[in-house]
């Protein structure tokens, strides 16, 4: 009995010590976990720094090298893309916000109605593909952001790029494709002007409105199942996307932010990609150039705007108004616009005291940034032109 008694003290004992072990091992893997992640997130950090020095040196000399043959460096933007030929002589433009299509060439041509259709012909006929693949300022920053180690690359898809737009449908046969030409051109004006570089003729073509709807289209069935699967509505998504890029697959803007829905790596890509991929990761320009993946990561944004960051807001509708500004600013302009700080959890106080109304009213009035007010604004009523699409 007393020998029973002692063996199962001595296997008592020797649990504790097994158990004990087992927890120093499991701490230890702990903190090891811990002190890797941590370090990742310092070479995360560290790499979102150089992909911000990469994406100012190459606009930079990007500009540099347009101001040899040209009075100022125009260059895409948010709702305006901006392609030169490789030896730079060649202009071509397409607004999409005004609807507008210029093309410009250094030089005078004899026959200048010949040189646009075939200008035109060819921009037309891109997808977004080649677009990105022909585009100087972009493959320099993809291929210097690519060698990065924590980088995020994809194909950029073979997408009707202007199509939808000038044309109203998505694909069209040669022929038909030749005789919208001849018609885009006798709506457009052939000029010639003087500029200090030299002589420029150029093609200026005005579209009839509401073309951005036949765009809005195409991204229809991705905009659907993202929304479905973050619970957020589709007219607001689409809003989105009309007012930061009016469905420019190639936006882009040095802060930088690339397509569809303007996502800035550092900031919406970083809280994104951590719910998408558990931790944070750097998205590259054919990664976000990348219409799905764009819509992918836009919509996980605005989902933690809406259930994390403004979760407390209890009436919808004032979540909304707050979730759409923040997507433009950030929460902590939004909360400074309530509190003066960016102390969120003392602005939900307030905003919980206020009206529907008032909220809006009070981000109108105090928002910090007018381009924010102005993109509350536009956003709030175009949702409901995407209502019935």
């Amino acid at each position: 009995m007393l020998f029973l008694i002692a063996v199962l003290l001595f296997s008592f004992s020797f649990a504790q010590d097994s158990f004990r072990d087992f927890l120093k091992e499991e701490f230890k893997g702990y903190r090891e976990e811990k002190r890797g992640f941590e370090e990742y997130l310092r070479e995360v950090n560290r790499e979102f720094e150089e992909y911000k020095r990469i994406v100012n040196e190459e606009f930079r000399e990007y500009k540099k090298e347009i101001l040899k043959y040209w009075d100022r460096a125009e260059l895409s933007d948010r709702k305006k893309l901006v392609q030169y030929s490789e030896d730079l002589r060649v202009k071509r433009v397409f607004d999409f916000e005004k609807g507008e299509l210029r093309i410009e060439v250094r030089g005078r041509y004899s026959d200048p109605e010949r040189f646009f259709k075939r200008e035109l012909k060819s921009f037309i006929s891109q997808d977004t593909k080649e677009a990105f693949e022909s585009d100087r300022l972009l493959r320099g920053i993809e291929t210097r952001v690519g060698r990065l180690k924590h980088v995020r690359k994809a194909q950029v898809r073979r997408e009707p790029l202007l199509q939808p737009i000038l044309l109203g449908r998505r694909s069209v046969s040669p022929g038909e494709l030749n005789r919208a030409v001849d018609r885009l051109i006798k709506r457009g004006r052939i000029t010639t002007k003087r500029t200090k570089k030299g002589i420029v003729q150029e093609l200026r073509i005005k579209l009839p409105p509401k073309r951005v709807l036949a765009k809005a289209r195409q991204y229809k069935p991705v905009v659907k199942r993202e929304s479905s699967r973050w619970e957020l509505s589709p007219p607001l998504v689409f809003a989105i996307i009309h007012t930061e890029s009016y469905f420019n697959p190639l936006a882009v803007s040095p802060v930088p932010a690339y397509g569809l829905m303007q996502i800035v790596p550092q900031t919406a890509g970083k809280d994104a990609t951590t719910l998408l991929f558990g931790r944070p990761q750097i998205l590259s320009p054919s990664f976000l150039f990348n219409a799905e993946n764009n819509i992918k990561v836009g919509t996980a944004y605005l989902y933690l705007l809406y259930y994390k960051y403004f979760r407390d807001v209890r009436d919808p509708e004032s979540r909304l108004y707050c979730t759409i500004a923040a997507y433009n600013t950030g929460p902590g302009n939004v909360a400074r616009a309530f509190t003066g700080t960016r102390n969120l959890k003392r602005a939900v106080n307030i905003i919980n005291s206020l009206t529907p109304r008032e909220v809006y009213s009070t981000l109108l009035r105090n928002l910090p940034y007018e381009e924010t007010k102005d993109y509350l604004r536009k956003v709030s009523l175009r949702i409901a032109v995407y209502k019935n699409l």
